[in-house]
């Protein structure tokens, strides 16, 4: 099968939940059907390396995105710089979806050149579309061209959740987010099929009047390899935090954790380290000096030292589709701490295979609850080990994706 898969994620190097899970799913697909990728534009050395690794895959790349006049973050970020310092919220708001998100208005360039070039081009079988941002592509492709969208993360439920972190009512956000879902729910309208990673946003999508025929549930696959680390697990003091500031639910989920139950935490525990990989900017981590035991460990290729021992935490107050960190906890054998919504679409069950809490006193409880219990840790890494094995393998995700292409395909 010939199939043109469009995404707002270049794939390599693998250094973020997104990206690991777009990759092992590409990398299941390209045995078995010739792929055209057409993603953003990466430096020469990680587009030659990718294409090393995919010798197969057609690489096509479109230039970083560009948002029309009327909506400018830029302006918006420089309406800011008048003032001595922006306040911690100002910097909130600026790096939200719910004031960077216009779906009318924001486009890439050049992509609908390049896309509808490579669709007269060749004949293709079907069409993917990942990200919500490139929705609108459905309107610059043949009508009996089979078209699937992925939705990564319902959008408007994002903004709603971003809202609620505000802590004050506000009319025109709530006009933004409303906006926003008739706007998405009526581009979803125009695909064959809409891949959802969770049957919450399955469910979601349908409540607000989407076909249910067309909507299929899809994850992301995570990478299962044996091996001995944490098993059994022995804790050596330590927490950690996977994910880089630039997904703004990291930096809010941080920003809540610190000034909420760090502080608590380290009462009891003095020497608790806290450490957090992925690429966080020096603003970030300004935001936080104040807090001791803290570490910011940049990209971590080899992350078998830092979970050795690690109870990881997924502090998060928002998001949608589905959080690789839980998978990612689950494989490297650690006990983990998750409020609600960071375990959404999962089937994490709280005491059974992780602890599940969304009060910073819960939160903080069941940290210190899972510290001094040795039985309860090792009893929800095994529990969660279970989940990765049936589910979520490369292979059963990469089958059910296949399935959805096999049905799409034959009408």
């Amino acid at each position: 099968m010939d199939i043109l898969l469009v995404t707002v994620v270049f794939p390599y190097p693998i250094n973020d939940g997104g990206r690991s899970g777009t990759f092992k799913m590409i990398e299941f697909l390209r045995k078995k059907h010739k792929i055209t990728l057409v993603c953003p534009s990466c430096t020469a050395e990680n587009h030659q390396k990718l294409g090393k690794l995919w010798p197969n895959v057609k690489l096509l790349t479109f230039n970083s995105p560009d948002i029309a006049s009327g909506f400018n973050i830029k302006g918006f970020i420089k309406s800011l710089a008048g003032k001595k310092k922006p306040t911690k919220l100002e910097q909130f708001k600026q790096n939200m979806v719910l004031n960077t998100t216009d779906l009318v208005k924001f486009y890439f360039a050049n992509l609908i050149e390049l896309f509808q070039a490579e669709l007269a081009s060749k004949t293709y079988d079907l069409v993917q579309i990942d990200f919500i941002e490139l929705a609108p592509l459905v309107h610059f492709m043949p009508k009996n061209l089979p078209k699937i969208f992925v939705h990564h993360e319902l959008r408007y439920v994002r903004m709603a959740q971003e809202y609620a972190t505000l802590g004050y009512e506000d009319s025109s956000e709530e006009w933004k987010i409303q906006n926003t879902k008739v706007l998405e729910i009526g581009l979803l309208s125009k695909f064959d099929k809409v891949i959802c990673l969770s049957k919450i946003d399955k469910d979601t999508l349908v409540s607000e009047g989407l076909e249910e025929a067309k909507v299929e549930v899809s994850p992301l696959p995570v990478d299962i390899k044996e091996h001995p680390i944490n098993q059994p697990f022995e804790f050596k003091n330590r927490l950690v935090f996977l994910g880089p500031d630039v997904h703004f639910p990291n930096l809010d989920g941080m920003d809540w954790f610190l000034n909420n139950c760090w502080i608590s935490l380290l009462k009891k525990h003095p020497n608790l380290q806290l450490s957090i990989t992925g690429k966080w900017s020096e603003a970030a981590k300004k935001m936080f000096v104040q807090f001791s035991n803290l570490h910011f460990e940049g990209f971590v290729p080899d992350l078998a030292g830092l979970m050795k021992g690690s109870i990881m935490i997924i502090p998060l107050r928002i998001g949608s589709g589905m959080r690789m960190k839980i998978l990612e906890g689950a494989a490297w054998h650690v006990p983990m701490v998750s409020t609600s919504i960071g375990a959404e679409g999962l089937p994490m069950l709280n005491q059974e295979n992780c602890i599940l809490a969304d009060s910073s006193v819960d939160f903080t409880e069941g940290i210190l609850n899972l510290i001094k219990d040795e039985a309860l840790q090792n009893k929800l890494v095994n529990a969660a080990k279970e989940i990765i094995k049936s589910g979520y393998s490369i292979e059963e995700c990469g089958q059910i994706r296949e399935r959805i292409y096999n049905e799409i395909s034959s009408k």
